[in-house]
């Protein structure tokens, strides 16, 4: 029922976008990158996280990522408790270090699992596997793996974040 439901919260935003790829009521299994910042595998293992795991897929050089940042921190810091998030910075090597200035900038203080950005997309390995074609694009997820909600807009992700309270 409440996976029913937040597929029925989908339907009624007002800003849903087709996209290809899992959607919400998918289930997705556990994976592995390297953060950015430590230079350390990370495993992302859902039934490990608090309540929800959340997914940030952004680019340095995307306007609607950079403007998105101070909601998006606001939102993790006002769900702290029930959230583990991860970011999934898509960068080419000479973004990194812009990259890296973003994370410290807006203090988005968890992993970060870049994926590399090249011209025939190879090495993007979870952005490719979850067909991710926009910046940004935000899942939100349960302890299974469920994709609650998969979205290219935040307020997406605070209605069901809401409706979980």
């Amino acid at each position: 029922m409440k996976h029913t439901m937040m597929i029925l919260l989908l339907f009624l935003s007002h800003k849903l976008v087709a996209q290809d790829g899992p959607t919400a009521g998918s289930a997705l299994r556990s994976l592995s990158g390297v953060d950015m910042i430590t230079g350390k595998v990370i495993d992302v293992v859902f039934k490990e996280s608090k309540d929800y795991t959340l997914f940030h897929f952004w680019n340095s050089q995307s306007d609607s990522c950079l403007t998105d940042f101070p909601r998006f921190t606001a939102l993790v810091k006002q769900y702290d408790r029930k959230l583990t998030v991860y970011g999934f910075p898509y960068e080419t090597k000479q973004q990194i270090t812009a990259a890296k200035a973003v994370v410290a900038k807006y203090k988005l203080n968890w992993s970060h699992l870049l994926q590399y950005k090249q011209a025939d997309r190879q090495g993007a390995a979870v952005i490719d596997v979850l067909q991710i074609n926009m910046f940004p694009t935000y899942m939100l997820l349960d302890k299974e793996g469920m994709i609650l909600v998969r979205s290219n807009f935040l307020e997406d992700v605070e209605v069901v974040l809401k409706r979980l309270e």
